[in-house]
């Protein structure tokens, strides 16, 4: 406990005169409180820790788990035996979303690398002739939001098609934008859904005074990602005072959008309609659907189109709500470890071809340098 003030002690008027100088510029120009402030910046909330820092204890949890339940790494892929490697993010995107009920689904089909530039351009046009415009352009191998483009005109098309490596899903654009992660998991036949997180969008507010850019770089979730996105805004433009201005319609963690857990949207319609998507798909028993609804009431009673599906290498993604401590937010990592170890144990007798683990390790190192090759060509 502090000691009490004696007669001898500063007095109140002397106090607040020390108060004024420690907090006045001055004092805050010393080479000590410069050291600080510079410190402080480092310290990141964990939802911005670099994913390699922030996953490391997920990974040891995981393998403690795979000792518990007697299993080895590769039956986790098991989890999802009918997707590719479980779907790890090695394999199709699009072969993934194919084992499902295309009628849940936006409309969406496959560009194939194998075809010249004016093929492409032909598949595409086509396309767009039946489902209209915009349309996106992701890579077949994408992940964490890179490799995604809109598509708003031909002029935009023929600015994009040579940029394009790899295969590449062409998908018709939904105008719902409210959209939402969930989190599902299959257990001895029991399904359920483990969480589910709102997206919430890249947004400035005008001051009437700065453009957008100065704006959006002024963004505390701001990152050179941003540039993918901000290509396609005037940003020269200055907002009204109070002006909202949505900057992205890409629901990425690392592309800028904050999550949030919100369970209280789960509902009864929701959970059905999310268990339809996977009744006819047994081998897929882990992972998070992303899907886009008009608003709120109508995602709680079950009514959404599906973006895509993600398996075994999903991130609970609710865990990244700023509201958490890092220890609520591994609570909800690790109990997510527990699941998939569990449900790999469950089907780990499933006839699966897997490759080595030095053959999975060099195909995701291929495909993520594709693939951020490709982000930064469309970024740039």
């Amino acid at each position: 406990m502090p000691e009490p003030l004696h007669s001898n002690q500063p007095s109140v008027s002397d106090l607040s005169s020390d108060l004024k100088n420690m907090t006045s510029n001055r004092f805050l120009s010393t080479p000590i409180a410069s050291k600080k402030n510079r410190i402080s910046s480092l310290i990141k909330p964990y939802e911005f820790w670099h994913p390699r820092i922030f996953e490391a204890p997920f990974y040891a949890y995981l393998a403690f788990q795979c000792l518990i339940n007697r299993i080895g790494p590769k039956a986790l892929a098991k989890a999802n035996y009918n997707l590719d490697h479980g779907e790890i993010g090695i394999g199709s995107k699009y072969s993934s979303q194919l084992a499902f009920n295309q009628d849940f689904f936006l409309p969406t089909t496959l560009i194939e690398d194998n075809l010249n530039e004016a093929e492409k351009k032909a598949f595409i046009l086509n396309f767009i002739q039946e489902h209209g415009y915009p349309a996106i352009l992701k890579s077949d191998v994408g992940c964490v939001g890179k490799g995604i483009v809109k598509i708003d005109s031909e002029t935009d098309l023929d600015e994009k098609i040579h940029l394009l490596m790899g295969d590449f899903i062409l998908q018709k654009f939904t105008t719902y934008d409210y959209e939402c992660g969930i989190f599902y998991i299959r257990q001895n036949g029991v399904p359920k859904i483990s969480g589910i997180n709102k997206k919430h969008f890249p947004t400035v507010i005008g001051n009437g005074q700065d453009n957008i850019m100065t704006l959006a770089k002024n963004h505390k979730r701001f990152t050179h990602h941003w540039h993918s996105f901000l290509q396609k805004i005037d940003v020269d433009r200055v907002p009204s005072e109070d002006e909202k201005v949505r900057l992205s319609f890409i629901g990425s963690h690392t592309l800028g959008c904050k999550f949030t857990d919100d369970g209280h949207l789960i509902t009864p319609e929701l959970e059905q309609a999310i268990f339809k998507v996977f009744e006819n798909q047994p081998g897929f028993n882990f992972g998070r659907v992303d899907v886009k609804s008009p608003n709120e009431v109508a995602l709680k009673k079950g009514e959404f189109v599906v973006i895509e599906v993600n398996g075994v290498a999903s991130l609970p993604t609710h865990m990244f709500d700023p509201k958490f401590s890092i220890f609520q937010a591994y609570k909800i990592f690790f109990e997510h470890a527990k699941y998939l170890a569990q449900i790999g144990r469950e089907h780990k007798n499933k006839p699966m071809e897997l490759l080595s683990l030095r053959e999975v390790l060099a195909k995701a190192k291929h495909n993520q340098s594709m693939l951020n090759q490709v982000h930064h060509q469309l970024k740039d």
